[in-house]
């Protein structure tokens, strides 16, 4: 976002909240609307996230979800259910053993592995085909 759109976006907002302070003056509230266009905003964002080609239906599903609670006033639902499974998932983290660090190879795995990895007679023959060539 650059700098430009940033002040039309905080430009529109102030002139938002001016208006409907002066609206509020005047008697007019628009408190349980705002209450209402807000949320099915949100929710018909998500649904077209949902329906449309383009998105994640996931991401659509989430939007679509938080409008919905925040429309029936249930919002701290998702919130304490966030934190309840963050809380359940370090709990599980702090009990579940730690990373336990491997024993060295037994002596005749090593000896085996020297063996097996030791320089043989194709390797030499590769290493005198490959110092002949020009």
């Amino acid at each position: 976002m650059s700098e430009r759109s940033g002040k039309v976006l905080l430009g529109l907002v102030l002139l938002l909240i001016g208006g409907l302070v002066l609206l509020d003056q005047v008697g007019i509230d628009f408190g349980d609307l705002i209450g209402l266009l807000i949320p099915a905003i949100i929710m018909l964002y998500g649904a077209r996230k949902i329906m449309g080609q383009s998105g994640s239906r996931f991401w659509g599903i989430v939007i679509f979800l938080f409008g919905f609670l925040m429309l029936i006033g249930k919002l701290h639902l998702l919130f304490h259910g966030l934190l309840a499974i963050g809380v359940i998932y370090l709990g599980y983290r702090l009990l579940r053993p730690g990373h336990v660090p491997k024993e060295a190879p037994p002596a005749w795995e090593r000896q085996w592995a020297q063996k097996v990895l030791k320089e043989d007679t194709l390797d030499a023959w590769e290493r005198e085909m490959t110092r002949r060539q020009p």
